[in-house]
Formats: structure tokens, C-alpha cells, sequence
């Protein structure tokens, strides 16, 4: 259970998404724009932050940077309706942790929402402990178990916090970015599962048997002996990570093109969306079976 602050000024979308929310048992309290939202934050902290991105007053992009700003340990999650796209590329770039297409709520927000809180509780564990773990770098090879993700993106994250670098804004969405890659690998590259399959929206909207069919295909021949590699290296000026896969798929598409109304609706453009907006640059090689994201520490 967490204590979430929704900024919503349609009734319609702040009724659904409080009774999302409410399905896990979080505390929500909602206002109707951005204004009223940092008065909320000032005054009690909350541990998330969910906004629409078209509001009055101040709108969410406007919001999510305030946040950002003032108070970089509270991550944002932004969620998306058909032609505000660009708006949430902006709000990606200025500091949200995640984004969820309006039309997607029932299948992403609470898988959204978990992650996110997941990652700021493993941010806090080193967040007061920087620089005991002053250049890290290490490589973990991981197999085709999607339960894998999880701990692999937690490691990332404490490496960051312990050496310093970034603040928890950042370290939280470098670690959306990471997962993102890591589960395009294991899927989509190694087990080459196409964007409509069933398994996908079951594994996102937390059903046990998306990910009991996930692990059954990666134990078939075809499956089994791929992996994914992990690479972070951690240094001065900016932060490296490599993610590889050993399968015959691709990790990433690039039609749609990325940013447009239909790549916010495949989990595999949300993905790259997530990649890109992320980090300061992403360039994939080897036929879109490896991928390198750099972070700049400065940014």
C-alpha cells in the first residue's frame, strides 16, 4: 500500500484510475491540476504522483518538472490520451518515471505503479550512503525467466545510489529504462513473441499466467539455451549499460515510429519510448540484438 497523489481534471479518468489504484489498496487523494497538486506535495509528501498531461493552470508536463525540481525522491508517472503524445514525450524528458496510454489503463497502470514504487524503496535503501561504492561496474548473464528482471534492474539501481551519481529522479527512470530493455530482450528477442500474443498482457497486468506461459516458452528447444547480457559501467561523467540478447529476434521495432499514436499502444514501442526518453543516447548494433544506453551524470 502506498500514498498516491492523482492530478486529474476529468472525473470520468480520475474515477477509473482511483478505482485502479484502489484494487491494491493505495491511499489516493486527487485534485484537478498541477497547482493544486504542489500544494499537496509541499504539504505532505506523497510516495508517487500520477497525472494527466492536458490540465488547467498547470498542466502535467508543467507539474512533473516542478517535481523534478523541488523534490527529485518523488517519482511521477504520467498517463496519455490520443493526441498529447508529444506532451508526453516532453514530460518523459523533463523527469516522469513511466507513462500509461489512457487507453491502457486496466492492463498498465498498476504494473506502472508497482515498478515505480518498487524502484524508489530500492533507491532509498543506498540513497543516504553516497560514494561507498565509488565506480562500479560489473556484468550479469541472465536466462530467459522474466522473474529475473526484477532483481537484475534493483542491482542497477543500488549501484547508482551508492556511487552517487544522479539523484533519485534519474537513478528511478534509469532503471525503467534497463528493465525496459532487459524485458524487450528476453521476449522479444530471445523468445521472439509477437506483440499481439496474449502472454504479453497477461504478464503486465500482473496475471500469474502470463508469466507461467513465459517461462513454459522459454523452456522449449528453440528457447532454452538463449540469455541476455548485462553490462553497467559506472563512471566520472556518465553511466554505460549494455544489453544484449542471444535469441534470433529483434529487441526493438521501429515502425510505428516512435512518439506516433500507434507506438504508444505496442509494448514493444513503449519499450524504446521508455529507452530513448531516458537516457542521452541509445544506439543499437548487431541487428537489434544489442542495444548500449549511456546516462550523463551531469543531465
Amino acid at each position: 500500500m502506498a500514498t498516491i497523489l492523482l492530478a486529474e481534471d476529468s472525473p470520468t479518468h480520475s474515477t477509473l484510475i482511483r478505482s485502479l489504484l484502489k484494487t491494491e489498496s493505495h491511499q489516493v487523494t486527487c485534485v484537478t491540476n498541477g497547482v493544486e497538486a504542489m500544494k499537496v506535495v509541499e504539504s505532505k509528501l506523497p510516495d508517487l504522483v500520477i497525472t494527466d498531461l492536458r490540465m488547467p493552470e498547470m498542466n502535467g508536463q508543467q507539474l512533473v518538472q516542478e517535481i523534478t525540481s523541488k523534490t527529485p525522491q518523488l517519482p511521477a508517472i504520467v498517463v496519455t490520451a490520443r493526441g498529447s503524445e508529444a506532451l508526453a514525450v516532453d514530460a518523459l524528458a523533463v523527469g516522469a518515471a513511466n507513462f500509461v496510454p489512457k487507453n491502457s489503463l486496466n492492463l498498465l497502470l498498476n504494473s506502472a505503479v508497482r515498478q515505480t514504487l518498487w524502484l524508489s524503496k530500492v533507491d532509498a535503501l543506498y540513497r543516504e550512503s553516497p560514494g561507498i561504492w565509488p565506480h562500479p561496474e560489473f556484468s550479469l548473464k541472465l536466462g530467459n525467466d522474466v522473474s529475473a528482471i526484477g532483481p537484475a534492474v534493483a542491482f542497477v539501481v543500488q549501484s547508482l545510489a551508492a556511487s552517487g551519481f544522479m539523484d533519485s529522479t534519474q537513478r528511478i527512470r534509469v532503471g525503467t529504462a534497463v528493465a525496459s530493455a532487459v524485458f524487450n530482450a528476453i521476449c522479444y528477442g530471445n523468445l521472439e513473441i509477437k506483440d499481439d500474443d496474449p502472454a504479453i498482457a497477461h504478464f503486465l497486468a500482473g496475471d500469474a499466467q502470463g508469466k507461467k506461459e513465459l517461462k513454459r516458452r522459454a523452456e522449449e528447444e528453440a528457447y532454452r539455451k538463449c540469455s541476455v547480457g548485462l553490462k553497467i559501467s559506472i563512471g566520472d561523467e556518465d553511466t554505460r549499460i549494455l544489453v544484449s540478447h542471444s535469441g534470433r529476434g529483434r529487441m526493438t521495432r521501429m515502425r510505428p515510429a516512435p512518439g506516433t499514436p500507434e507506438s504508444f499502444e505496442l509494448e514493444q514501442c513503449r519499450g524504446l519510448m521508455l529507452m530513448t526518453s531516458v537516457m542521452d543516447d541509445v544506439t543499437f548494433r548487431t541487428d537489434y540484438s544489442e542495444v548500449i544506453m549511456v546516462k550523463q551524470h551531469t543531465c
